[in-house]
């Protein structure tokens, strides 16, 4: 998650000789592993206090978080919790974890709690906005983003996902000058450079854009997103050669990236190369979407199949898919010549996809080749 994971901390140990171990225990230098082996003699030992074995629970579930083993982290911040009811950081890290399993609503309940105990923790109010923004509600994202911003003004975070959260809303120069003060604040944050990308990609702007995406891998050769926007805006320029290459490396970084694959196919066959599509798949997890997309470029599935799968009870999910349906239909119907049937489907996703996405800059962009105004 674009979010903050508070500061792993130290406590007060009454032994001298738990001192190193609660330095390898606290230290987000070491390896997640090391961290856990350390903050479990530390949880295991009976001369700390219970608020000592709270905070090593805190660690070690931050070292199972950044593990990606979200059951694991989950489980210890509750030990800690239990053991100090009042540890917000501790209710913080619980909701980051039940954030990246998609449980925005217990994310969003464990930022409350941690801002109930902390009314100052500018990370508490930064997580809940991403959480907020997660589900579309973008107007209380931003009034959580300038709270934090307000109690830390150099919150560099804070103002990258103010950024997200006005791009949303469609509001591209907001999110630029939000951008521009996150690399202000931090000018190796490569992410806010993707993402001031994207808002210029979103204005048409694609030498602005370009340029943003090729500082974001300059400072993260293996951002793989920035791989994959870089190569859509060479696409857009027309400067198909530099626009493989960006997609070739971003599926070679990422070869479980769906999208990644879509667009190299895309970019591929404007090439008149051969689709690898076919190959692709072996790495792609086909029970999740896109891969009914995915099915249809492969010949598998109808485009009625397709938009019959695009359909979800949610309606977030629902209005993305469809999104996607529309404009990567629209891609084939470009392949085939059809241009009728493209421009309608790219004004379909202007009009309708979320303004953030890949998908909405990509019909604006196509039907700007096509001479339509979108």
């Amino acid at each position: 998650m674009t979010a903050a994971c508070a500061a792993l901390l130290t406590a007060a140990s009454a032994h001298a000789q738990s001192a190193r171990q609660w330095d390898l225990c606290s230290s987000e230098l070491g390896t997640p592993d090391v961290r856990i082996a350390n903050c479990t003699t530390l949880i295991q030992s009976s001369g700390e206090s219970p608020a000592n074995r709270a905070v090593a629970y805190n660690n070690r579930g931050g070292a199972y978080l950044g593990k990606g083993d979200l059951d694991r982290a989950i489980a210890d911040f509750n030990q800690a919790i239990q053991l100090d009811p009042k540890y917000a950081h501790a209710y913080n890290n619980r909701g980051v974890a039940y954030f990246d399993k998609e449980d925005l609503d217990r994310a969003i309940a464990d930022f409350n709690q941690a801002i109930q105990l902390d009314p100052k923790y500018a990370a508490a109010y930064n997580n809940r906005g991403y959480a907020y923004t997660a589900k579309g509600d973008l107007d209380r994202a931003i009034a959580d983003y300038n709270q934090a911003i307000q109690l830390n003004p150099k919150y560099a975070v804070a103002y990258n996902n103010r950024g997200l959260a006005y791009r949303g809303k469609g509001d591209l120069d907001r999110a630029i000058a939000d951008y521009n003060q996150a690399i202000q604040l931090d000018p190796k944050y490569a992410y806010a450079y993707n993402n001031r990308g994207g808002a210029y990609l979103g204005k048409g702007d694609l030498d602005r854009a370009i340029a943003d995406y090729n500082q974001a891998i300059q400072l993260d050769p293996k951002f793989a997103a920035a791989y994959v926007n870089r190569g859509r805006a060479n696409l857009y320029a027309g400067s198909l050669p530099e626009a493989l290459a960006d997609l070739n490396q971003a599926s070679e970084l990422a070869p479980k990236d769906a999208y990644a694959a879509l667009w190299l196919d895309i970019v591929s066959k404007r090439s008149n190369l051969p689709s690898r599509l076919g190959d692709a798949i072996q790495q792609l997890d086909m029970t999740k979407w896109p891969s009914p997309i995915i099915r249809l470029y492969l010949g598998q599935l109808t485009l009625e199949a397709v938009l019959t799968a695009a359909d979800d009870p949610d309606p977030k999910t629902k209005k993305s898919q469809i999104c996607d349906a529309n404009v990567y239909i629209g891609e084939l119907a470009l392949q085939r010549g059809d241009k009728q049937q493209a421009t309608g489907l790219f004004q379909f996703a202007a009009a309708n996809c979320p303004k953030d996405s890949l998908e909405f800059s990509a019909a604006q962009a196509e039907l700007k080749a096509l001479g339509v105004t979108p």
